[in-house]
């Protein structure tokens, strides 16, 4: 709760991924190896970017979003 605080302070909005890579418009959302679910508002967000031509993973602990990461054609 303490971090939401510190976010919301940051002008952070609910919901969007939790990385961000400019160079190649690649958001990434981070889960648990097992258990994390995307919320109603994150799945708004992932259309929303995947609507404007962004593209979004969802990583479900470090080792598949690094691969995930590395399975994206990077553009030119």
């Amino acid at each position: 709760m303490a971090q939401g605080a510190a976010f919301k302070a940051e002008g952070v909005s609910p919901g969007v991924p939790d990385l961000f890579v400019p160079a190649w418009c690649l958001w990434v959302e981070m889960k648990r190896e097992t258990g994390g679910t995307v919320s109603p508002v994150q799945r708004d967000w992932i259309a929303y970017l995947e609507g404007i031509g962004h593209r979004v993973i969802i990583g479900r602990g470090f080792e598949d979003a690094r691969s995930k990461v590395e399975g994206v054609k990077k553009p030119h």
